[in-house]
Protein backbone atom coordinates (compact mmCIF):
# COMPACT_ATOMS: atom_id res chain seq x y z
CA UNK A 1 0.00 0.00 0.00
CA UNK A 2 1.10 3.53 -0.74
CA UNK A 3 1.86 5.21 2.49
CA UNK A 4 -0.65 8.04 3.76
CA UNK A 5 2.07 11.13 2.64
CA UNK A 6 2.39 9.97 -0.72
CA UNK A 7 -0.78 9.98 -2.28
CA UNK A 8 -2.67 13.20 -2.02
CA UNK A 9 -5.98 13.55 -3.87
CA UNK A 10 -6.62 16.33 -5.66
CA UNK A 11 -10.02 17.38 -6.49
CA UNK A 12 -9.56 16.88 -10.84
CA UNK A 13 -8.83 12.52 -8.90
CA UNK A 14 -11.49 12.75 -7.19
CA UNK A 15 -13.79 14.30 -9.99
CA UNK A 16 -12.39 11.71 -12.43
CA UNK A 17 -12.90 8.83 -9.91
CA UNK A 18 -16.70 10.09 -9.96
CA UNK A 19 -17.45 10.77 -13.67
CA UNK A 20 -15.64 7.15 -14.30
CA UNK A 21 -18.10 5.61 -11.63
CA UNK A 22 -20.84 7.07 -12.94
CA UNK A 23 -19.76 5.96 -16.52
CA UNK A 24 -21.47 3.54 -18.49
CA UNK A 25 -19.07 3.16 -21.03
CA UNK A 26 -15.43 3.97 -20.98
CA UNK A 27 -13.75 5.00 -24.15
CA UNK A 28 -9.82 4.64 -23.30
CA UNK A 29 -6.83 5.92 -25.64
CA UNK A 30 -3.75 5.99 -25.91
CA UNK A 31 -1.62 8.31 -27.90
CA UNK A 32 -0.30 8.04 -30.99
CA UNK A 33 3.23 6.27 -31.65
CA UNK A 34 2.27 4.63 -28.15
CA UNK A 35 4.90 4.11 -25.57
CA UNK A 36 5.25 2.15 -22.85
CA UNK A 37 3.73 4.83 -20.06
CA UNK A 38 0.27 5.24 -22.07
CA UNK A 39 0.53 1.90 -23.02
CA UNK A 40 0.61 0.11 -19.77
CA UNK A 41 -1.83 3.05 -17.97
CA UNK A 42 -4.02 2.22 -21.12
CA UNK A 43 -4.21 -1.49 -20.57
CA UNK A 44 -4.41 -0.93 -16.76
CA UNK A 45 -7.31 1.13 -16.87
CA UNK A 46 -9.22 -0.94 -19.26
CA UNK A 47 -8.69 -3.74 -17.29
CA UNK A 48 -10.32 -1.76 -14.38
CA UNK A 49 -13.37 -1.10 -16.93
CA UNK A 50 -13.91 -4.69 -17.52
CA UNK A 51 -13.59 -5.52 -13.56
CA UNK A 52 -16.18 -2.96 -12.74
CA UNK A 53 -18.70 -4.63 -15.55
CA UNK A 54 -18.29 -1.40 -17.62
CA UNK A 55 -18.73 -1.51 -21.47
CA UNK A 56 -15.10 -0.75 -22.68
CA UNK A 57 -13.31 -0.31 -25.98
CA UNK A 58 -9.50 0.42 -26.11
CA UNK A 59 -7.82 2.19 -28.65
CA UNK A 60 -5.36 4.56 -29.82
CA UNK A 61 -4.95 6.26 -33.63
CA UNK A 62 -1.44 3.72 -33.69
CA UNK A 63 -1.15 -0.12 -32.76
CA UNK A 64 0.22 -1.16 -30.32
CA UNK A 65 3.78 -1.62 -29.88
CA UNK A 66 4.69 -4.79 -30.03
CA UNK A 67 7.17 -4.48 -26.90
CA UNK A 68 3.62 -4.04 -24.80
CA UNK A 69 0.86 -6.75 -26.82
CA UNK A 70 1.52 -8.57 -23.70
CA UNK A 71 0.10 -6.11 -21.59
CA UNK A 72 -3.18 -6.68 -23.70
CA UNK A 73 -3.46 -10.29 -23.18
CA UNK A 74 -6.44 -10.86 -24.75
CA UNK A 75 -8.15 -7.53 -24.78
CA UNK A 76 -8.64 -5.96 -28.53
CA UNK A 77 -7.05 -3.07 -29.06
CA UNK A 78 -8.56 -1.01 -31.79
CA UNK A 79 -6.91 1.61 -34.23
CA UNK A 80 -9.19 4.75 -34.31
CA UNK A 81 -8.96 7.57 -36.91
CA UNK A 82 -11.78 9.40 -35.25
CA UNK A 83 -13.89 9.14 -31.80
CA UNK A 84 -16.63 6.55 -32.34
CA UNK A 85 -20.05 7.69 -32.34
CA UNK A 86 -21.05 5.52 -30.04
CA UNK A 87 -18.78 7.41 -27.28
CA UNK A 88 -20.74 10.51 -27.75
CA UNK A 89 -23.07 10.68 -25.14
CA UNK A 90 -23.80 11.39 -21.64
CA UNK A 91 -23.57 7.55 -20.21
CA UNK A 92 -19.83 7.80 -21.76
CA UNK A 93 -16.10 8.85 -20.46
CA UNK A 94 -13.29 9.04 -23.24
CA UNK A 95 -9.81 8.62 -21.13
CA UNK A 96 -6.81 10.14 -22.95
CA UNK A 97 -3.47 8.79 -20.76
CA UNK A 98 -0.45 10.56 -21.17
CA UNK A 99 -1.34 12.77 -24.11
CA UNK A 100 -0.24 16.17 -23.56
CA UNK A 101 -1.89 17.90 -26.81
CA UNK A 102 -5.06 16.88 -28.74
CA UNK A 103 -3.22 16.33 -32.15
CA UNK A 104 -1.53 13.13 -30.33
CA UNK A 105 -5.11 11.89 -29.66
CA UNK A 106 -7.65 10.48 -31.66
CA UNK A 107 -8.93 12.92 -33.91
CA UNK A 108 -12.31 14.37 -33.07
CA UNK A 109 -11.67 14.34 -29.07
CA UNK A 110 -12.15 18.02 -28.62
CA UNK A 111 -15.25 18.39 -30.12
CA UNK A 112 -16.76 14.62 -28.45
CA UNK A 113 -15.59 16.96 -24.87
CA UNK A 114 -18.88 19.32 -25.69
CA UNK A 115 -21.16 16.41 -25.30
CA UNK A 116 -19.85 13.54 -22.79
CA UNK A 117 -17.02 13.99 -20.51
CA UNK A 118 -12.96 13.85 -22.10
CA UNK A 119 -10.59 13.12 -19.08
CA UNK A 120 -6.92 13.74 -19.66
CA UNK A 121 -4.39 12.67 -16.97
CA UNK A 122 -0.75 13.33 -17.87
CA UNK A 123 2.45 14.14 -16.25
CA UNK A 124 3.95 16.71 -19.50
CA UNK A 125 4.45 20.00 -18.13
CA UNK A 126 2.94 21.68 -21.86
CA UNK A 127 -0.16 19.62 -21.46
CA UNK A 128 -2.78 21.83 -23.49
CA UNK A 129 -5.31 20.71 -21.30
CA UNK A 130 -8.06 19.81 -24.06
CA UNK A 131 -10.12 17.43 -21.59
CA UNK A 132 -13.35 18.61 -19.53
CA UNK A 133 -11.48 17.29 -16.62
CA UNK A 134 -7.41 17.96 -16.88
CA UNK A 135 -5.45 16.24 -14.06
CA UNK A 136 -2.04 17.30 -15.10
CA UNK A 137 0.85 16.70 -12.60
CA UNK A 138 4.06 17.39 -13.84
CA UNK A 139 5.84 16.27 -11.42
CA UNK A 140 5.08 12.47 -11.56
CA UNK A 141 7.65 11.26 -13.47
CA UNK A 142 5.24 8.66 -15.37
CA UNK A 143 1.79 8.74 -15.79
CA UNK A 144 1.75 5.66 -14.23
CA UNK A 145 2.32 7.16 -11.42
CA UNK A 146 -0.60 9.25 -11.11
CA UNK A 147 -2.92 6.07 -12.29
CA UNK A 148 -1.44 4.25 -9.81
CA UNK A 149 -2.29 6.68 -7.07
CA UNK A 150 -5.34 7.14 -8.45
CA UNK A 151 -6.53 3.37 -8.15
CA UNK A 152 -4.99 3.44 -4.48
CA UNK A 153 -6.97 6.25 -3.02
CA UNK A 154 -10.45 4.60 -5.03
CA UNK A 155 -12.54 2.01 -3.44
CA UNK A 156 -11.73 -0.16 -7.06
CA UNK A 157 -7.69 -0.81 -5.67
CA UNK A 158 -5.17 -2.63 -7.97
CA UNK A 159 -5.64 -6.18 -9.41
CA UNK A 160 -2.43 -8.41 -10.46
CA UNK A 161 -2.56 -7.62 -14.31
CA UNK A 162 -3.61 -3.91 -13.49
CA UNK A 163 -0.19 -3.31 -11.36
CA UNK A 164 1.81 -4.99 -14.27
CA UNK A 165 0.77 -2.90 -16.94
CA UNK A 166 1.10 0.07 -14.37
CA UNK A 167 4.86 -0.93 -13.28
CA UNK A 168 5.60 -1.20 -16.79
CA UNK A 169 4.28 2.33 -17.86
CA UNK A 170 6.58 3.82 -14.73
CA UNK A 171 9.83 1.91 -15.21
CA UNK A 172 9.50 2.53 -18.83
CA UNK A 173 9.35 6.26 -19.13
CA UNK A 174 11.77 7.26 -15.70
CA UNK A 175 14.77 4.71 -17.08
CA UNK A 176 14.53 2.19 -14.04
CA UNK A 177 14.67 4.38 -12.07
CA UNK A 178 18.11 5.95 -13.35
CA UNK A 179 16.20 9.38 -15.00
CA UNK A 180 16.25 12.56 -12.48
CA UNK A 181 12.57 12.16 -12.49
CA UNK A 182 12.30 8.92 -10.73
CA UNK A 183 11.77 9.93 -6.87
CA UNK A 184 10.62 8.42 -3.58
CA UNK A 185 6.91 8.97 -4.81
CA UNK A 186 8.44 6.52 -7.92
CA UNK A 187 9.59 3.89 -5.66
CA UNK A 188 6.52 4.12 -3.28
CA UNK A 189 4.40 3.40 -6.32
CA UNK A 190 6.34 0.48 -7.51
CA UNK A 191 6.46 -0.74 -3.71
CA UNK A 192 2.81 -0.30 -4.09
CA UNK A 193 2.34 -2.65 -7.34
CA UNK A 194 4.38 -4.84 -6.31
CA UNK A 195 2.37 -5.63 -2.73
CA UNK A 196 -0.57 -6.10 -5.87
CA UNK A 197 1.53 -8.82 -7.84
CA UNK A 198 3.77 -7.13 -10.13
CA UNK A 199 7.07 -8.85 -10.18
CA UNK A 200 10.11 -7.10 -11.62
CA UNK A 201 12.37 -9.55 -12.95
CA UNK A 202 9.38 -11.03 -14.73
CA UNK A 203 8.29 -7.75 -16.56
CA UNK A 204 12.28 -7.08 -16.69
CA UNK A 205 12.83 -10.41 -18.74
CA UNK A 206 9.93 -9.70 -20.97
CA UNK A 207 10.49 -6.22 -22.23
CA UNK A 208 14.70 -6.82 -22.12
CA UNK A 209 14.29 -9.89 -24.86
CA UNK A 210 11.17 -7.96 -26.92
CA UNK A 211 13.45 -6.77 -29.66
CA UNK A 212 13.87 -8.59 -33.00
CA UNK A 213 16.88 -9.25 -35.74
CA UNK A 214 15.33 -6.77 -37.50
CA UNK A 215 15.07 -3.98 -34.99
CA UNK A 216 18.54 -4.77 -33.51
CA UNK A 217 19.69 -4.37 -37.47
CA UNK A 218 17.75 -1.27 -37.70
CA UNK A 219 19.59 0.20 -34.41
CA UNK A 220 22.42 -0.60 -36.26
CA UNK A 221 22.10 1.57 -39.14
CA UNK A 222 21.45 4.60 -36.72
CA UNK A 223 24.62 3.59 -34.28
CA UNK A 224 26.92 3.61 -37.37
CA UNK A 225 26.25 7.35 -38.20
CA UNK A 226 26.47 8.69 -34.69
CA UNK A 227 28.36 11.61 -35.30
CA UNK A 228 29.53 13.88 -32.23
CA UNK A 229 29.95 17.80 -32.05
CA UNK A 230 29.59 20.91 -29.46
CA UNK A 231 32.84 19.69 -28.34
CA UNK A 232 31.73 16.09 -28.04
CA UNK A 233 28.95 17.36 -25.60
CA UNK A 234 26.12 16.58 -28.11
CA UNK A 235 25.72 13.66 -30.23
CA UNK A 236 23.20 13.07 -33.11
CA UNK A 237 22.60 9.97 -35.49
CA UNK A 238 19.72 9.15 -37.81
CA UNK A 239 17.10 6.99 -39.66
CA UNK A 240 15.63 7.23 -43.76
CA UNK A 241 12.37 5.84 -44.73
CA UNK A 242 14.47 3.73 -46.42
CA UNK A 243 16.29 2.04 -43.88
CA UNK A 244 12.67 0.79 -41.70
CA UNK A 245 11.57 -0.45 -44.98
CA UNK A 246 14.65 -2.21 -45.98
CA UNK A 247 14.37 -4.13 -42.22
CA UNK A 248 10.54 -4.64 -42.37
CA UNK A 249 9.70 -2.39 -39.30
CA UNK A 250 8.21 1.13 -38.22
CA UNK A 251 9.25 4.48 -36.20
CA UNK A 252 7.83 2.84 -33.22
CA UNK A 253 10.62 0.05 -33.38
CA UNK A 254 12.87 2.95 -32.47
CA UNK A 255 11.56 3.80 -28.74
CA UNK A 256 14.81 3.52 -26.57
CA UNK A 257 16.89 4.00 -29.44
CA UNK A 258 18.02 7.73 -28.51
CA UNK A 259 19.10 6.63 -24.84
CA UNK A 260 21.97 4.89 -26.58
CA UNK A 261 23.80 8.29 -27.44
CA UNK A 262 23.77 8.93 -23.67
CA UNK A 263 26.00 6.28 -22.97
CA UNK A 264 29.14 8.45 -24.62
CA UNK A 265 31.24 9.60 -22.28
CA UNK A 266 30.62 13.69 -22.25
CA UNK A 267 27.26 13.51 -24.31
CA UNK A 268 24.95 15.15 -22.22
CA UNK A 269 23.08 16.43 -25.35
CA UNK A 270 21.65 14.07 -27.92
CA UNK A 271 18.85 13.28 -30.29
CA UNK A 272 17.47 10.23 -33.07
CA UNK A 273 16.45 11.76 -36.32
CA UNK A 274 13.05 10.00 -38.29
CA UNK A 275 12.45 10.43 -41.82
CA UNK A 276 8.69 10.50 -41.88
CA UNK A 277 6.13 11.42 -44.64
CA UNK A 278 6.12 14.50 -44.11
CA UNK A 279 9.34 15.74 -42.48
CA UNK A 280 11.73 14.46 -39.39
CA UNK A 281 10.68 13.15 -36.29
CA UNK A 282 13.34 14.52 -34.07
CA UNK A 283 13.76 12.80 -30.10
CA UNK A 284 15.73 14.71 -27.85
CA UNK A 285 17.63 13.29 -24.51
CA UNK A 286 19.55 15.22 -22.22
CA UNK A 287 21.39 14.94 -18.80
CA UNK A 288 21.45 18.47 -16.87
CA UNK A 289 21.81 21.48 -17.11
CA UNK A 290 21.23 20.95 -20.48
CA UNK A 291 17.39 21.07 -21.62
CA UNK A 292 15.67 19.18 -24.18
CA UNK A 293 12.77 21.15 -24.34
CA UNK A 294 14.49 24.03 -24.94
CA UNK A 295 16.01 22.57 -28.43
CA UNK A 296 12.30 21.09 -29.15
CA UNK A 297 10.32 24.20 -28.43
CA UNK A 298 11.64 26.28 -31.69
CA UNK A 299 10.75 23.74 -34.13
CA UNK A 300 7.22 23.97 -32.18
CA UNK A 301 7.47 20.71 -30.27
CA UNK A 302 7.86 20.58 -26.43
CA UNK A 303 7.88 17.58 -23.42
CA UNK A 304 10.07 17.42 -20.47
CA UNK A 305 13.26 18.83 -19.37
CA UNK A 306 15.20 16.12 -20.19
CA UNK A 307 13.11 14.46 -23.07
CA UNK A 308 11.54 16.15 -25.62
CA UNK A 309 10.06 15.73 -29.43
CA UNK A 310 9.61 17.75 -32.17
CA UNK A 311 8.89 17.18 -35.88
CA UNK A 312 11.33 19.55 -38.56
CA UNK A 313 9.02 19.97 -41.83
CA UNK A 314 12.33 19.89 -44.01
CA UNK A 315 14.43 16.97 -45.91
CA UNK A 316 16.35 15.07 -43.70
CA UNK A 317 20.06 17.16 -44.61
CA UNK A 318 18.32 20.43 -43.97
CA UNK A 319 16.89 19.27 -40.83
CA UNK A 320 19.86 18.22 -39.31
CA UNK A 321 21.71 21.12 -39.58
CA UNK A 322 19.14 23.01 -38.10
CA UNK A 323 19.23 20.94 -35.62
CA UNK A 324 23.10 20.71 -35.20
CA UNK A 325 22.86 24.71 -35.61
CA UNK A 326 19.97 24.83 -32.25
CA UNK A 327 22.16 22.08 -30.15
CA UNK A 328 25.05 24.15 -30.39
CA UNK A 329 23.32 27.29 -29.79
CA UNK A 330 21.74 25.22 -26.33
CA UNK A 331 25.39 23.91 -25.98
CA UNK A 332 27.05 27.19 -25.72
CA UNK A 333 24.58 28.46 -23.24
CA UNK A 334 26.29 26.10 -20.89
CA UNK A 335 29.69 26.11 -19.92
CA UNK A 336 32.18 23.45 -20.28
CA UNK A 337 32.23 21.03 -17.29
Amino acid sequence: MLSETSVFPSDEMNEIIDVLDRAVKWLVLSHEKPDGDTTGCAAAVARLGIRLSKEVTLGGPDPCHEQYEFLLDGMNFRILREIPAGFIGGDSAIICLDTSTADRAVHGVIEASSSCPVINIDHHPDNERFGTVNWIDATASATGEMITEMLSSSPWGVDKQEAEALYVAIVTDNGDFRFPSATVRSHECAISLMESGAVPSRLAAILEASLSSEVLRLWGRALSRTELFAGGRAAVYWLGLDDFEANGVTRGDTNGLVNFLLKIKGVRLAALCSETDDGVRVNLRTRPPFSARDVAVVFGGGGHELASGCTIKAPMSEALALLRLEMERNAARHPAD
